[in-house]
This record gives C-alpha cells, sequence and structure tokens, in this order.
C-alpha cells in the first residue's frame, strides 16, 4: 500500500500536487490511500478524492503508533511537508515500512515554522527524499532528488480567443511570498486590464477598495475559471513550481512570471524577468495586451504543448516506482 501523509488545512500548491499524485498512483494500478494528520472540516480536498473514489483517513482517528506498527516493509508512507515528514522519520526509526518525504517549501520562513523547517531538513537522512524545485534541492543537506510537478489529468485542448479586455489572474495564497503587492501595483499601473485574484492570506486586506481587482477569494477548483481569464501572472519573491502555473497552461492560459524556483523550465523566457526586475512584469502583460487573437491563441497551444511534452504525469511515474521499489 502506498499512503500519501499530510497535514493539511486548506487547499493550495500542495493539496494540487497530492491530488495529481493519488490520481497518478491509481493510474498505474497500485492501492493507493491519502493519510491526513488531522481532521479539518470542509476540506475541499476531500471532496475531490471521494469523487475519484480515491480512499483517505486520519491519523488523528486511531493511535499512531497502531497505524505504523501495522505497516509492511513493502508499503510507502510518502509524507510532504514538515510535521507529515518528522513524523513518520520517528516511527521509521521503530517499524520497517519505507519513508518518503517531499520538499515543497521555497519561501523564507520565520518563528515556528523556520524552526520546525530546519527539523525537517536536517533529520531527512532518515528518509527518501524528493525537492518540487532545484533551489528547494539545494538547502537539503542530505541526498535529495528533484522531483518537478505535474498533471495527470490533461485537459483537451479548446482553441479559443483572446477576450476584448485582457483578463488578467492571480491564484495563490495572498502573502509576502506570493507577491500579492506587486500584483496590486500592476493592476494600478495596467487600468486597461481587468484583473482577478483567486485566493486568501494573511494581505488579503489589501485588496479592500480596488476597483480594477476581482477578488474570488479561496476556491475550491480553477477549473470553472481558466476560460475567464487570458494571462496568469506570478508576481512571486520565492517559488518551487507552482501547480497553478502547470494547470494554467493545461488550460492553454498563458504565464507570466518572476525567475524564481524553477519556473524558467516551464515559462518562455521571452515572458519572464528577473525577481528583482518584477515591475517590468507590466511590460510583458501591455505585450500580451497588444496581441491579436492569431497571437494569442499560438501562446495558448503552446503553453498546453509544453506541459503535454515535459510535465505529464507519465513522465514522473519511472522515478516515482524506483524511489518506491515496486
Amino acid at each position: 500500500m502506498i499512503y500519501l501523509f499530510i497535514d493539511s488545512s486548506g487547499f493550495g500548491g500542495i493539496e494540487s500536487h497530492i491530488l495529481q499524485f493519488a490520481l497518478l498512483v491509481k493510474q498505474q494500478n497500485k492501492d493507493i490511500e491519502v493519510l491526513f494528520v488531522d481532521h479539518y472540516p470542509d476540506h475541499p480536498l476531500y471532496q475531490r478524492l471521494y469523487a475519484n473514489n480515491i480512499k483517505y483517513r486520519f491519523l488523528s482517528d486511531i493511535a499512531s503508533s497502531s497505524f505504523f506498527s501495522l505497516l509492511l516493509s513493502s508499503d510507502v508512507v510518502h509524507a510532504h511537508g514538515y510535521k507529515a515528514s518528522l513524523i513518520s522519520r520517528f516511527y521509521r526509526l521503530r517499524y520497517s515500512f519505507r519513508a518518503i518525504s517531499s520538499f515543497h517549501a521555497g519561501e523564507k520562513l520565520s518563528g515556528k515554522l523556520a524552526s520546525y523547517e530546519y527539523l525537517n531538513r536536517v533529520t531527512s537522512f532518515l528518509s527518501y527524499n524528493f525537492a518540487v524545485s532545484s533551489r528547494i534541492k539545494s538547502t537539503v543537506p542530505f541526498r535529495c532528488h528533484l522531483l518537478n510537478n505535474f498533471i495527470v489529468q490533461l485537459p483537451v485542448f479548446k482553441m479559443r480567443s483572446k477576450h476584448q479586455v485582457l483578463q488578467v489572474a492571480f491564484v495563490g495564497r495572498l502573502s509576502h511570498e506570493k507577491g500579492i503587492d506587486r500584483y496590486i501595483e500592476l493592476s494600478d499601473m495596467l487600468t486597461s486590464c481587468q484583473f482577478h485574484v483567486f485566493g486568501d492570506g494573511d494581505e488579503q486586506s489589501r485588496l479592500i477598495n480596488k476597483k480594477n481587482i476581482q477578488w474570488y477569494g479561496a476556491v475550491d477548483a480553477m477549473d470553472e475559471y481558466w476560460s475567464l481569464i487570458d494571462v496568469l501572472v506570478i508576481s512571486s519573491r520565492a517559488e518551487g513550481l507552482p501547480m497553478a502555473a502547470l494547470e494554467a497552461m493545461a488550460h492553454g492560459v498563458p504565464v507570466i512570471a518572476t525567475n524564481v524556483g524553477d519556473l524558467s523550465k516551464l515559462v518562455a523566457s521571452d515572458w519572464i524577468v528577473e525577481e528583482s526586475d518584477w515591475k517590468n512584469l507590466s511590460i510583458l502583460i501591455g505585450k500580451l495586451n497588444a496581441y491579436d487573437n492569431i497571437a494569442w491563441r499560438a501562446l495558448s497551444k503552446d503553453s498546453h504543448t509544453r506541459i503535454v511534452d515535459g510535465f505529464s504525469g507519465e513522465s514522473r511515474w519511472e522515478q516515482i516506482e524506483k524511489a518506491y521499489q515496486l
């Protein structure tokens, strides 16, 4: 059995990654279950797992030692995030299951979170490790393998037209690291475009009274919204390889981004700027705004093709299968 182990109270990049991972393992006809550290009511991921017939349960409902003691040496516990990783490594000292950890945190942390993440890294010699970007991989002091994010259920490409007014979107946590303040400044600079924000977070108060921004809050899934959007802007100060970018491009939505994490592996160099030059994102948005439908459609098709060719789940399975020792 393969267990994807996570501590999660909301839906974001890691949760999207977990869903894609579970779908890929199921697609390969392997037994899969998602194990949550705690039970948080009305979690969107529960509904997505149920809809895809993927089993899940909660460690808080059973005795932790009982769960781990019953695992076989062939069982895999793949932890995501510091809390799940630390718990699984602790029990791996006593029991013989296969312990794997994925590192997702690309931002600079502070306070207790920084302490926990430091502990996560210095104990990583107790597990087989993955990181979702080259920069994150470089921060892990023990052996770690790069495993970029991927998409399993690739949508069929649908040719459509660019909106008459360019529709610009931000998708993710409303925080300093994700650069929501930068995105808001871009919206003030480009009043001829319509800006959208999907997500919530510590800096959501910045959106109050922003007339050029339509704020949707946190949404369970973006599938129904991608057709409303012409371009996704990633104004982050730090990233891994964001699932929002992969999902947008899989739906034919071009991405304009700062050069953080492994985004340069995904986004063409014409549409990426150095992080310190983030204001130049406004130039690229303006360039795209000037595109006619023929040029925008070509970019939309190229975005989808990049995901199909380089970021599909099938292209990752051999690496995962080897790590799981299946």
